[in-house]
């Protein structure tokens, strides 16, 4: 008989802050580093790199 393995992919910053096992539903990728976030976690780092990089305007118009 078949069997199907279901893995659950948890929040990495969530894990290391202690709040347990809470579900990954965004991947951020920077180079080869590669992070599994919650959704809260995700919007958190986009904000953040948004504000580091100055925006889509400003990142498009330095390149």
């Amino acid at each position: 008989m078949a069997r199907k393995v279901i893995t659950e992919i948890t929040c990495d910053a969530c894990k290391k802050k202690g709040s347990g096992d809470v579900p990954a539903t965004v991947e951020l990728t920077i180079g080869e580093d590669a992070y599994d976030l919650c959704e809260e976690h995700g919007e958190r780092f986009r904000v953040m790199l948004g504000e580091a990089l100055g925006g889509p305007t400003n990142t498009a118009l330095s390149a």
